[in-house]
């Protein structure tokens, strides 16, 4: 399905511009708003997403809500998509677990001896009166950008595969991989995601509710909520809660 493609120089942020043009418009066809810059990039949990100027892909898709989508199972095929994208850039020694989401919305790629945050998602729903009537999937994946001295945990594909794609090349299959992908039935969706997880059931340390707790994730349902297992606490603390939602929880890196 083709689609209308909006870019700007500068923009505060793709994501607030899509769904300020969306106010006044009610599109039936794919709408591409991408940038050279944003100096105001969204993240999640009102995170500032940060990227180089003409280096880095800059991206949101404005797509009408299909009968078969709910917003978990959105942002699933979403991200995994955002990864099948990216696995076709892998070079030749390297393989699937190269490339993994990290719930609930982060793309890592594998460097050295640990997988490093290539790229987010960030997906904004629009309503009319009850009624979801579109999705604005923001994207940002660092691409020719150089990550490593940064004091977060990032890369970017230059830095961890000396890859050559350039970002408006990137754009460009991103947005035909969604329009495709997300038309589609949501065929084994969950299985897919699952096999896709970072860390799924694996023992690591999550913030939640201001303690540090060890635990596994071991599930996404259907309603993107997060399952954990926890270890028994040697302060005897109560365990968090075995559901929880992403902005509940928070991940642990090692520094």
């Amino acid at each position: 399905m083709p689609f209308i493609h909006h870019h700007r120089p500068d923009v505060p942020s793709t994501n607030q511009w899509a769904m300020d043009w969306l106010k006044s418009e009610a599109p039936h066809r794919p709408i591409l708003f991408t940038a050279d810059h944003q100096t105001e990039g969204k993240g999640q949990r009102e995170r500032q997403w940060h990227s180089e100027r003409g280096r880095d892909v800059v991206m949101s898709l404005v797509l009408p809500v299909q009968p078969h989508w709910t917003p978990a199972s959105l942002n699933k095929r979403v991200a995994l998509t955002v990864r099948s994208t990216l696995l076709e850039a892998l070079p030749g020694a390297m393989n699937e677990r190269s490339v993994l989401v990290k719930w609930p919305n982060d793309v890592l790629i594998w460097h050295g001896a640990g997988h490093y945050k290539v790229g987010g998602i960030l997906v904004e729903n629009v309503w009319r009166g009850s009624a979801w009537s579109h999705a604005v999937i923001g994207i940002g994946v660092n691409v020719q950008s150089k990550r490593l001295t940064q004091p977060y945990r990032a890369i970017s594909l230059s830095d961890a595969w000396q890859s050559s794609v350039t970002p408006h090349v990137l754009v460009e299959q991103l947005a035909k991989r969604l329009i495709q992908d997300l038309h589609q039935p949501f065929a084994s969706l969950d299985a897919d995601y699952h096999h896709a997880l970072f860390a799924l059931n694996e023992t690591r340390p999550f913030v939640v509710g201001g303690r540090t707790h060890e635990g596994r994730l071991t599930a996404v349902d259907a309603q993107g909520t997060g399952q954990f297992s926890w270890n028994p606490d040697e302060n005897a603390a109560p365990p968090p809660p075995n559901r929880l939602t992403s902005s509940e929880v928070q991940w642990c890196w090692p520094t």
